[in-house]
């Protein structure tokens, strides 16, 4: 009955649906280890946010160790750091959005009391902002002393693939928060991590300076995604089997119906093909067989 599933179009046909199972379970798992790592994450986050500033040099006791070579564990831990800024040194990252909106982040070097410096993420500021000249207008940090708090963020490095930063120059905006770019246009040293701001005093004057967080993970849509993907997996896994049975079938004769009963009850039996207009041969009711009757009459 499931000779035609060994045909040439079948047996791909079984090889394609296969593959889409084993595909769909994969990116279950993948989706499931991305789960795993945004949770973790959110965790990290959600710590970081909730401790206690600390002096930036007990979170990095060596100031002179390599960006990519400070330690994940101390990504968004809150540091405290104290100094004057350096406004006439900012620049803009570009392509961040707050809330829809498009922008950037304003990140301005706070000159510390031993003469180097550290990247401070001031706030978020409108696209039109962000695209001028410096001095960015409204967006002044305050003079004299400051006491910045905020989670550390981690160097980013230019990627292999993609938009980047030109190598050389003296840069205004950059794409990517990546300090060993950045420290070469600067005439101090710069601290391997940088601080997204989430307290200051004295504060930020204005309003076109907006505060920003880190992006809290939502791990969920994660989770959601890999019972899809299994979901689908399984859907194939059980349905096509019924589609070829119910091939099968037709193709062997077995889903014909039988017509309804006659007023007299015998069911008459409708062969394929066959009409119910006039010209058409006469169908002979079940049970019969056609033969004259025996008998005087």
């Amino acid at each position: 009955m499931y000779d035609f599933a060994k045909r040439p179009v079948w047996i791909l046909s079984h090889v394609l649906v296969v593959l889409a199972i084993l595909v769909m379970v994969r990116l279950g798992f993948w989706q499931m280890s991305r789960w795993d790592e945004e949770s973790r994450k959110k965790d990290q986050i959600t710590a970081g946010l909730a401790s206690a500033p600390v002096p930036l040099g007990q979170l990095v006791p060596d100031a002179r160790v390599k960006p990519g070579d400070v330690p994940e564990s101390v990504r968004y831990k809150r540091a405290l750091v104290k100094g004057t800024w350096m406004p006439e040194d900012e620049i803009v990252i570009r392509s961040r959005s707050l809330q829809g909106s498009p922008g950037g982040w304003l990140m301005t070097p706070l000159r510390q009391a031993d003469g180097t410096a550290v990247a401070v993420v001031r706030g978020w500021v409108p696209l039109d902002v962000a695209n001028g000249a410096k001095p960015f207008k409204g967006a002044e940090p305050p003079t004299g002393e400051v006491t910045v708090t905020g989670p550390v963020g981690l160097s980013q490095a230019q990627p292999s693939i993609g938009a980047k930063d030109p190598a050389t120059g003296t840069l205004d905006s950059m794409i990517h928060t990546d300090l060993d770019r950045y420290s070469r246009q600067l005439k101090v040293p710069l601290a391997p991590v940088w601080i997204m701001a989430d307290g200051m005093r004295p504060p930020q004057q204005g309003k076109v300076v907006q505060p920003v967080t880190p992006d809290m993970p939502t791990p969920d849509t994660n989770m959601s995604y890999m019972f899809q993907w299994w979901i689908f997996a399984t859907i194939a896994a059980v349905g096509y089997p019924l589609i070829l049975r119910k091939v099968a079938r037709q193709k062997a004769g077995l889903d014909r119906r039988s017509a309804p009963p006659d007023d007299d009850g015998v069911v008459y039996q409708v062969p394929a093909g066959v009409g119910a207009g006039a010209g058409d041969p006469a169908v002979e009711p079940s049970g019969t067989s056609g033969a004259p009757p025996t008998g005087d009459g």
